[in-house]
């Protein structure tokens, strides 16, 4: 056993003094792996400001989109102390380098990928006017142009709704939600149910009315708050259904056919070139009639009437504020009359 004065001199001994003062682990010891899960580290410049990060962290708080007031870059910063080091935001970073960057095991695979969208954009090729321009908003690389039309890598989009906020044609990219498709589809019908509705009832009060110009344009309105009530019960999301409207009438394309029976001469031209029966002949009441339930409205017979007695019109609809705005245009084909 060694004696007490062993232990004085080896613990008064200067190297070991420095090393009870100034103790530390040893680097060795302390190394990380290389796939080690560190806290993120962020490239603020790589950032497209998409907030996917944002909406994969599973720890309220640990994360969160600023701007920065003089460079007025938008990018992500990380809150340690609610990190729980998951990873998940690296997962989903978009850019190429990544934002956002951890231990070497995240460079994940597309098929891995965690967060789950709600919302995928398209290009409308009808509406498309092929400026490009959302090819230069992307920032990801997301679109293309191939086939002479716009095309969306849906693998790569990230929804952050740059392309459609700089599109110059009003519905030419579409946010579509895949969530709640059939609900979708029967509002959308619902929709289109009531524009003819209102259009049938309201031309027939205009068409009336002394003064009535066929050659004029005719603007009708049709107020929303009735159809978001029965919407509602549909869909309780008021944005959704907001959504379904707006796409619908930015597309949306309607012939009208209004009947003027005082200046029918009982031809019958019309009856026999309706291609449904919608037009037939009455002979107790010694009248032409049109029934608009069985009507397709292709205006066969407005093109084929000498006297004018169908009239056509096309209906384009714009959704402003709590209400849908309708244009009805004579059409500027020729009647049969000319």
């Amino acid at each position: 056993m060694s004696s007490p004065i062993w232990y004085l001199y080896e613990f008064a001994r200067k190297k070991w003094l420095e090393r009870f003062l100034d103790a530390r682990t040893d680097p060795e010891i302390a190394a990380a792996p290389s796939r080690f899960r560190d806290f993120p580290e962020v490239e603020k410049e790589l950032c497209v400001s998409c907030g996917a990060c944002t909406f994969a962290c599973p720890s309220p708080g640990a994360i969160k989109l600023v701007r920065d007031e003089e460079s007025e870059m938008i990018f992500p910063v990380i809150n340690i102390s609610s990190c729980i080091r998951c990873g998940f935001c690296v997962e989903v970073c978009p850019t190429d380098p990544k934002t956002l960057k951890t231990g070497e095991n995240y460079l994940i695979m597309e098929e891995y990928q965690i967060l789950p969208k709600e919302k995928v954009y398209i290009a409308d090729e009808y509406l498309c006017i092929k400026c490009k321009k959302c090819l230069d908003a992307c920032k990801i690389d997301a679109l293309s142009f191939q086939d002479n039309k716009i095309q969306v890598d849906q693998s790569k989009c990230v929804s952050c709704g740059d392309c459609m906020n700089i599109c110059p044609v009003k519905g030419a990219i579409k946010e579509i939600y895949i969530s709640n498709v059939d609900e979708q589809k029967e509002i959308n019908i619902m929709l289109i149910e009531t524009l003819e509705k209102k259009i049938e009832t309201d031309i027939e009060i205009i068409r009336t009315t002394p003064g009535f110009d066929p050659d004029k344009i005719i603007k009708i309105e049709l107020p929303l708050a009735e159809f978001m009530e029965k919407a509602r019960e549909i869909l309780p999301n008021d944005e959704l259904i907001t959504k379904t409207i707006e796409k619908t009438t930015d597309r949306l394309k309607m012939n009208i056919i209004t009947w003027n029976e005082d200046l029918c001469n009982k031809c019958k031209l019309c009856v026999d070139e309706c291609p449904t029966s919608a037009i037939s002949y009455n002979k107790e009441a010694d009248l032409v009639q049109r029934d608009p339930e069985k009507c397709l409205r292709c205006s066969i017979c407005y093109q084929t009437c000498p006297f004018g007695v169908p009239g056509l019109y096309i209906a384009r609809f714009l959704l402003k504020d709590d209400k849908i705005l309708i244009t009805l245009n004579p059409s500027q084909i020729a009647i049969g009359a000319e």
